[in-house]
């Protein structure tokens, strides 16, 4: 073997298992950065659902559905990957059914309202958290 062989980087697929390994080594202390971030998810889905949306003209500039899909997608995404075996479709079903849940409230809530858009962008982000957690995973 010649030594340009043998300085070379290991392939990125080889990179990324050992960052892997060394995630679910730390599985513990990333699943309570998870729950620490909890509180400031819950502030910004409080927050795009109660602040009026924005117009410039007739342009109407409204992040909300976005907002509800990014918030949801890293709440299945960040489980999804931490997770191993069978919990790891609780963890997913887990993300999904809280993205329901959480937009059919709103038709209790005085103040509130139910938006199919919403749930859908509420589901859309969950499935697209996983997805992103599968591709990840096969790296």
């Amino acid at each position: 073997m010649s030594t340009s062989e043998t300085n070379r980087a290991p392939p990125i697929g080889r990179r990324l298992a050992s960052l892997r390994d060394l995630a679910l080594g730390l599985r513990v202390p990333l699943l309570l950065g998870w729950a620490g971030c909890f509180p400031m998810l819950v502030w910004l889905y409080w927050s795009s659902s109660t602040t009026p949306p924005t117009a410039i003209g007739d342009w109407e500039i409204n992040l909300d559905k976005l907002i509800h899909a990014a918030i949801h997608g890293f709440m299945v995404l960040m489980p999804a990957l931490l997770v191993l075996g069978r919990w790891r479709a609780f963890a997913i079903g887990a993300g999904v059914a809280t993205a329901i849940v959480l937009e059919v409230g709103q038709l209790y809530a005085p103040g509130r309202s139910f938006q199919w858009l919403d749930l859908a962008a509420n589901a859309i982000g969950a499935l697209c958290g996983w997805w992103v957690a599968v591709r990840l995973r096969q790296l």
